[in-house]
């Protein structure tokens, strides 16, 4: 129930929070993501919410409840700055993606339940890839992507141990020449993709 802090060679830094319902306060914080000032941006699973901070802790502000309707949760999977400067979080058991300010404003939202396009079965992971649109993990064994603005673009992925394939993907990079890496925790391996989503 913490975010600890540490330098690009592992040196510790610092850290912040405990268990609980107030402000810094965490209950299973699960993705962390950084804005363009340095910001951090904290998915706090366990209270349904977004968290802001400085760079060093400082509460910034919160927002989010539990439920089903605009700006609330039922399990939040990852938190991702795009672009835009906006913020889009996982709400994995509403099988959907949420858009924000980075002031908690809520702006749009997509997604269902389902294996078509732009449906999900329990999105996790979030990165922007190198031409700026929205990479989605979901543990449903797919890899989908979308403009910032919720436009679905392709999907691929199946469930499997093979060349490939997926066992509840969790984590999703993107590295500047578009290639794709996703932490393949069923399967306790790596899985890397080129920009086109091939092997």
């Amino acid at each position: 129930h913490r975010i600890q802090k540490f330098g690009p060679e592992g040196s510790f830094l610092g850290q912040w929070g405990s268990e609980g319902t107030g402000d810094g306060e965490f209950d299973l914080p699960i993705g962390v993501a950084v804005d363009g000032d340095g910001n951090l941006y904290v998915a706090d699973n366990g209270n349904s919410r977004v968290q802001k901070f400085t760079s060093n802790g400082t509460f910034l502000l919160k927002w989010g409840t539990e439920g089903t309707g605009d700006g609330e949760f039922d399990g939040l999977g990852d938190v991702e700055v795009g672009p835009d400067g906006n913020v889009y979080v996982t709400d994995y058991l509403n099988h959907r993606i949420q858009r924000f300010t980075p002031e908690g404003e809520f702006l749009g939202k997509w997604g269902s339940w389902g294996e078509g396009p732009g449906q999900f079965k329990t999105p996790t992971g979030l990165a922007f890839d190198h031409e700026g649109n929205l990479l989605v993990a979901d543990l449903g064994a797919t890899i989908s992507r979308f403009t910032p603005d919720g436009t679905f673009l392709a999907k691929w992925g199946s469930q499997g141990g093979g060349d490939g394939q997926l066992w509840a993907p969790h984590g999703i990079a993107v590295r500047d020449d578009g290639t794709i890496y996703v932490a393949d925790a069923g399967n306790n391996r790596v899985v890397q993709f080129d920009a086109a989503g091939g092997v």
